[in-house]
C-alpha cells in the first residue's frame, strides 16, 4: 500500500518558516482548483486548500524562492492528526511534502520578486517529461 498525493497549485500566502531544533520547517497553504460544468451546464470552479509541510533543505529552498502566488508541483503523503479541543476530538489533514518543482515561468516571480533557481529536485522517480 502506498500513501502518495500529487498536487499542482498556487501558494495562498508566503511560506511560514520555523526552526525546529537544527532543522527548518516550511508551512504552506496550497490552493488547487478544478473546473467543471454543473447539471445546468454552467461552468463552476471549485478550489480546495491544502496544508503542506516541508522539512530540511527543501523547506529552506521553498522559503527562499517561493512567495504568495507561486505555482508548485508537490508530491508527498497525507497525514491525519487528532487533537482535543473543548472536550471534543477534532481532526486535521496535512500533506507531508517529499518532492516539489517550481512551475512558474522563469522571471515571472509567482507573485513576488524573488528569482527562481535553475536546479531540479534530485529524486530518481521524478519525471521531467510531465505532460503539463
Amino acid at each position: 500500500m502506498v500513501n502518495q498525493i500529487t498536487l499542482i497549485g498556487n501558494l495562498g500566502a508566503d511560506p511560514e518558516l520555523k526552526t525546529v531544533g537544527d532543522t527548518t520547517l516550511a508551512k504552506l497553504r496550497l490552493a488547487t482548483s478544478e473546473r467543471f460544468k454543473d447539471r445546468s451546464g454552467e461552468l463552476v470552479e471549485k478550489t480546495q486548500w491544502h496544508s503542506v509541510v516541508f522539512w530540511g533543505k527543501a523547506a529552506e529552498i521553498i522559503g527562499q524562492y517561493c512567495s504568495k502566488g507561486s505555482k508548485l508541483f508537490v508530491m508527498g503523503s497525507v497525514e491525519y492528526q487528532s487533537y482535543d479541543k473543548d472536550a471534543e476530538t477534532r481532526w486535521s489533514t496535512q500533506i507531508k511534502g517529499r518532492d516539489f518543482k517550481f512551475l512558474d515561468a522563469k522571471g515571472e516571480g509567482g507573485g513576488g520578486s524573488k528569482s527562481k533557481p535553475s536546479t531540479k529536485p534530485n529524486h530518481p522517480d521524478f519525471d521531467d517529461d510531465l505532460p503539463f
